[in-house]
């Protein structure tokens, strides 16, 4: 894939609005492509900006009348006007989101004395929530069907950087039923799949980016229960329906020595 080609395609690909097919050509050329990963982090970063509540207010009557006023009047002898659409050149995204923050910033100090921004977590919850319900959605939820860790392990090799650790714990209720490939925070990770009586569980894993244990970590959102921790050189997150008690439990079986 050209640049030209994912860059047509990058709004759409931000909106999740393309199909597995699409998609991945589009994560193999960001990860070789420091130019198109500049125009993605741009269009996501001005999209979250403009989701901020604090953002959205109403017009106000007076001034929906001055513009309406301001308009020429349209008469007999002139052509109807044509809505044209203008498409930015790529490298003026930047500055179009640069501007974009200045007038966000100063709206919203003025309407709230300050902003403050999703905490890395926060967008990572999001993220991973977002992968999961996909997975269920798009009927892409698994690319190794398989119930046999020593069948799933193999497969991650040569597709990721990183050899993922895959165990099945069907006798304590979490029943391996295979794994496949994903993309979360701009990288690609190993996501293996579990089923807790009639429910799935999505455990993304990628590299820690330190080599430090840390604490579990809960988030609920959407009516989803997130449960992340870091172990081995290793970055969990299980994502399902379940009750939070259960994802401890995966978890709990997860941090148990190999």
């Amino acid at each position: 894939m050209k640049c030209e080609e994912c860059q047509d395609f990058i709004d759409a690909y931000v909106d999740n609005e393309l199909d597995t097919a699409a998609v991945i050509p589009i994560r193999r050329h960001l990860r070789d492509c420091p130019k198109c990963r500049q125009l993605l982090e741009a269009r996501k970063g001005l999209r979250t900006l403009l989701d901020q509540p604090q953002l959205r207010f109403d017009v106000p009557a007076s001034l929906r009348a001055k513009v309406l006023s301001a308009l020429p009047a349209a008469s007999p002898d002139r052509k109807p006007w044509v809505q044209t659409r203008t498409v930015a050149p790529w490298f003026l995204v930047p500055l179009a989101l640069a501007a974009a923050l200045v007038l966000v910033f100063g709206l919203a100090f003025l309407r709230k004395g300050g902003v403050r921004g999703p905490s890395q977590d926060g967008t990572l919850v999001a993220q991973v929530i977002s992968s999961h319900v996909r997975s269920l959605l798009a009927t892409h939820l698994l690319d190794v069907p398989s119930t046999d860790q020593h069948t799933v392990k193999p497969w991650f090799a040569g597709k990721l950087e990183f050899s993922p650790p895959v165990q099945d714990f069907a006798e304590h209720g979490f029943s391996l039923i295979g794994g496949r490939l994903d993309y979360v925070d701009g990288r690609e990770v190993a996501a293996l799949v579990y089923r807790r009586k009639q429910h799935l569980i999505n455990l993304f894993i990628w590299p820690s980016e330190s080599n430090r244990a840390t604490a579990l970590q809960n988030f609920t959102e959407n009516g989803y229960n997130t449960l992340h921790w870091d172990q081995r050189g290793f970055s969990f997150w299980a994502v399902s329906d379940v009750q939070t008690e259960d994802l401890r439990a995966l978890a709990a079986l997860e941090m148990q020595p190999l």
